[in-house]
């Protein structure tokens, strides 16, 4: 792989093949945190990248990185499609263009006292660019960035795209406040408005989708799951 040219703020590490960049880049949290580190894993058909961050807002602010990562990974998905080819979120963290699944997000947080920040944050992010079409007995029920119009676009470039797109969203994340990601992650909500059932840590939820709240809990029937309940599930 030709490594990705990344903005200035971000450090990477290619990781060879096989290996998780999620759990690497956890391992690497004994030897300090390696604040803007991009951990990319060196394949060709799948973008599997991680980033560790150091917060400097309270634990509740810094939950709000993801849904910023998830529409910062939806908005790079868009830029590399036809335009009218939809993309979607499923709370707390899958991508789904054209209804099928595309990709997954991961997040953990370091533990520690609601009113201080984080010692860390490790965000994750796993994108098809190769979907079932060439991969025959693969789940239906996913795509790949190629047969969904994409065209040619390799790994190193989508990890390019992403880095700018959630660097763009940080920007605004901090100088707009939550509101406009809340908005933008609205907008691609699955199913929302409409009534449908999401499983969540081995239980059943069904009503109509609301959508993410201003303090980032999302709403669907009567339930209300905040974003520190999602943890274990992206983990």
């Amino acid at each position: 792989m030709t490594p990705p040219v990344l903005p200035p703020v971000y450090s990477l590490a290619l990781i060879e093949r096989g290996r998780d960049p999620f759990a690497h880049a956890r391992g690497r949290l004994g030897r300090g945190v390696e604040d803007g580190l991009v951990l990319l894993e060196d394949r060709s058909d799948r973008l599997e990248l991680a980033l560790v961050l150091e917060p400097d807002r309270d634990r509740a602010a810094s939950l709000f990185l993801l849904p910023t990562l998830a529409v910062a990974t939806a908005d790079t998905l868009a830029a590399h499609l036809p335009p009218m080819i939809p993309v979607g979120l499923v709370w707390p963290g899958r991508l789904l263009v054209d209804g099928a699944e595309i990709g997954r997000l991961r997040f953990a947080i370091a533990p520690g006292p609601a009113e201080a920040p984080p010692a860390w944050l490790l965000l994750g992010v796993s994108l098809d660019l190769v979907g079932p079409a060439s991969e025959p007995g693969r789940d239906p029920g996913r795509i790949g960035l190629a047969e969904a119009g994409a065209g040619e676009v390799d790994t190193a470039r989508l990890a390019e795209s992403w880095s700018r797109h959630f660097l763009s969203w940080l920007d605004r994340l901090e100088g707009e406040g939550f509101e406009p990601v809340r908005a933008s992650w609205n907008a691609r909500c699955h199913e929302r408005g409409r009534r449908a059932s999401l499983v969540f840590a081995g239980r059943e939820r069904i009503g109509t989708v609301s959508g993410l709240e201003r303090d980032g809990t999302f709403r669907i029937g009567e339930a209300r799951l905040s974003l520190e309940t999602v943890l274990a599930e992206l983990d």
